[in-house]
């Protein structure tokens, strides 16, 4: 038998196939059963690869996986250097695939490209297909040939297919005998179910009918979470009667992990059915956490207690991993350290942020801002000047000995808000300077005077898109609404404008008011539930990138919808003034989206406008020049706009698409010049105004930016003179109100459903 499989190994060998494609990624999918697919996550492109660890994947001219690389600069590399939670397992330095008919046989080399067995103590993997090009089976064999139980005790995978994604799988050892998944994780028919891009959604117990039953801890299904990188974020264990359970070899409930921009795993915990820190009976652990450096080499490592205290390991507080700076592929030593600091080191931007000011100089910047108020051309329009001065003086009496600026703020924005001007406002520019550690990992839909989390990102998993946050800090919901709302510049103090502000800069307002900590508590019902539950989070602890997904939406771009023979053009806000992205830039791009709408088949055209809060009103101009057949007059006719040299009429562009079925989706935060533009397309009539009452009205006061506080260093922008669109005169405290009004509701976010475009496309 060995001398067969010794010529059956050189046949396979003449059979390597030269890579013809090659992939690269920063780390693997996770694997729970060698039936996955090893993926790749996080690619990576050729500058990037030349300075960092990586996973060299190459395919056959057949797109088959034939070679699995960890290497730095082309050199192969010890796969215990990668992030924690990779699919690297049952791998090696390098892993090479060969295929022979219905086989595949994956062999493994070390870092000296000599033959090793992985990291499962496997010499050679075989895996068998079927004739639709599944697996059916693998067998694990020593460097003679001969069968092998792995680590695991496990010498042969089984698997059957039960529907599209289902798959059922069995282990035996060498002796034939049926074993559980792992010695200590006691599923024995596993039901492993994918979606349809083959990652793994859960793990389910079962008897040989398919039937969920609970293993000898308790629980029947364990359920992964894995985010748009395919990075594993969290797992939750229940028991047959999918009721949350605690069990497992973990002794939890489940456990999360969050991760850097990089993939690389920044910490791992374990969870009670709260979501909050649970003990891993294993090794008394309630958490571990992990430092990289910029190469991807795990450099530190501590395990924590539930009360975020250092847990020693046999006497070990944390390892450190020195590698040599010149070449990073050498690992110098391992640091043991069993003693941690106990000084406790200052945050020194923190410390800034609440530096105090003395009296003498808050009242210098008070003095200032009711200066600049006066400038106001209409200061009295929305506050009589007796109740305008109570405000004054009972803000005046606040101010104490020494404050912080933010504590100033508290008593500026509202005098600054009760003008009822939208560009008269108070801003503490310090938020956009501070790092996102510092910022409260939430992103807020407030609705009905509630405030619910729409993301995820607070450690605790049992916080769930459309979580309901009932305090911040020990303040309510409610309080936080309040307060907020009265540090804002609305123009009439527009209700729908306050909504829609706060649900796009929510943080802004936050931190500004209430200032940055080094911990939130927060307290929350999950979504559809009435369980209230109280969860911490440290500043040290950031779940990355939420707020890339704020900032980093396009402010203008082109979705063609053949289907539905729509368009879509979405403007973030109409800010094209200077700089690369200015006047000309907006203009040329919009040429260029009617250009393809105009050669496409497409009958209607929906300007998206939610969030923009306006801008430069030559890209509203521009915008209408295409949307009408006939000259209308846009600002009014007065000596106010000829001072300006502002448009009185605006003339159809050559290229309108006036013959178009025209939509205009509209917003709370909709203001300034959008909504004078949005008044123009509803007075006459060029459009479909469809979405909520606009924060904004036909008439404004233009801003412009004034000297700062002095001593706070607090931006100011003062109103100037009220400039009006050429429509019949409105009510100034009401927005534009949609021909079609269609407030979205929470659950028209969780799910991601437009309702509003929904609605269009079926018109």
């Amino acid at each position: 038998m060995k001398f067969i499989l010794i010529i059956f190994s050189l046949l396979l060998s003449s059979q390597f196939t030269q890579a013809q494609t090659q992939k690269y990624y920063k780390h693997l999918i996770f694997r729970e059963t060698p039936y996955s697919k090893t993926k790749g996550r996080i690619p990576l492109n050729q500058e990037e690869v030349k300075n960092e660890n990586y996973f060299n994947l190459s395919y056959d001219s057949s797109n088959r996986l034939i070679q699995i690389e960890y290497l730095y600069q082309n050199k192969l590399i010890e796969l215990n250097r990668s992030g924690v939670l990779d699919g690297k397992r049952a791998l090696s330095s390098k892993t090479q695939i060969q295929y022979y008919n219905n086989k595949e046989i994956r062999s493994f080399f070390d870092t000296n490209n000599k033959p090793t067995t992985n990291g499962m103590g496997v010499f050679k993997e075989v895996y068998f297909y079927n004739n639709k090009g599944k697996r059916t089976s693998v067998k694990f064999y020593d460097k003679d040939d001969n069968p092998i139980n792995n680590s695991w005790g496990i010498f042969e995978y089984e698997w059957d297919f039960v529907g599209k994604n289902d798959v059922l799988e069995k282990r035996k050892n060498i002796k034939g005998d049926y074993v559980p998944m792992r010695p200590y994780y006691k599923f024995y028919n596993v039901l492993y179910k994918f979606d349809d891009n083959e990652i793994l959604i859960s793990m389910n117990n079962v008897d040989e009918e398919l039937n969920l039953i609970n293993d000898e801890t308790g629980i029947a299904v364990d359920k992964a979470t894995f985010d748009e990188n395919n990075n594993l974020i969290n797992f939750r264990f229940f028991n047959k009667e999918n009721k949350p359970a605690i069990g497992s070899f973990f002794g939890t409930a489940g456990g999360f992990a969050t991760y850097d921009d990089k993939g690389n795993c920044l910490k791992y915990a374990t969870i009670g059915l709260d979501g909050n820190f649970m003990v891993d009976k294993r090794n008394s652990t309630a958490y571990s956490k992990y430092k990289f450096d910029r190469f991807g080499n795990l450099i530190f490592r501590a395990n924590y207690d539930i009360n975020n205290k250092v847990l020693k390991r046999k006497e070990v507080a944390n390892v450190q991993y020195i590698y040599d700076e010149s070449n990073p592929t050498l690992l110098l030593k391992t640091e043991l350290y069993h003693t941690t600091p106990t000084k406790v080191i200052q945050d020194t931007i923190l410390k800034k942020l609440n530096a105090k000011i003395p009296r003498e100089k808050l009242i210098e910047d008070f003095d200032q801002l009711l200066e600049t108020l006066k400038r106001h051309p209409s200061q009295f329009e929305f506050i009589d000047k007796a109740s305008y001065d109570k405000l004054v003086k009972i803000q005046r009496n606040k101010l104490k000995d020494s404050m912080s600026v933010k504590e100033f703020y508290q008593i500026a924005s509202p005098i600054v808000a009760s003008l009822g001007c939208l560009h008269t406002r108070v801003v503490d520019t310090r938020f956009f300077r501070v790092p996102y550690k510092y910022w409260l990992p939430l992103i807020i839909w407030f609705e009905e005077g509630k405030m619910y989390a729409i993301n995820n990102c607070v450690e605790n998993i049992e916080m769930t898109v459309g979580s309901e946050i009932l305090e911040i800090n020990g303040i309510s919901s409610s309080e936080i609404y309040k307060t907020l709302k009265s540090t804002i510049s609305a123009d009439a103090f527009n209700q729908s404008f306050y909504k829609g502000d706060l649900n796009v800069n929510f943080m802004y307002y936050y931190h500004s008011y209430f200032g940055f900590e080094k911990q939130y508590e927060i307290k929350f019902k999950p979504y559809k539930s009435n369980k209230e539950i109280v969860t911490t989070f440290l500043i040290d602890e950031p779940a990355p990138n939420y707020k890339t997904k704020l900032v980093n939406k396009p402010r203008l771009s082109l979705v063609l919808n053949k289907e539905k023979e729509t368009a879509i053009i979405k403007i973030k806000n109409f800010n094209f003034i200077r700089g690369n992205q200015n006047i000309d830039y907006f203009k040329k791009e919009i040429d260029t989206y009617i250009q393809k709408i105009k050669e496409g088949e497409i009958r209607k055209v929906v300007f998206d406008l939610r969030g923009n809060r306006g801008g430069n009103p030559q890209c509203t101009e521009y915008i209408l020049s295409y949307i009408i057949d006939k000259e209308i007059n846009f600002y009014e006719n007065n000596e106010l706009n000829k001072r300006r040299n502002r448009s009185i009429v605006v003339k159809p562009n050559t290229n309108a698409i006036s013959d178009k079925a025209i939509y205009v989706i509209t917003d709370g935060r909709c203001a300034s010049a959008t909504t004078q533009m949005l008044a123009l397309i509803k007075h006459n009539q060029l459009a479909i105004v469809i979405g909520e009452e606009t924060g904004g009205t036909y008439s404004t006061h233009p801003g412009r930016g004034t000297t700062a506080l002095k001593n706070t260093k607090l931006a100011m922008q003062i109103g100037t003179e009220r400039e009006s669109v050429a429509v019949p005169e409105l009510p100034l405290a009401r927005g534009i109100i949609p021909n079609k009004i269609i407030e979205p509701k929470l659950p028209n976010i969780i799910e991601n459903n437009d309702s509003i475009m929904n609605y269009i496309f079926k018109k």
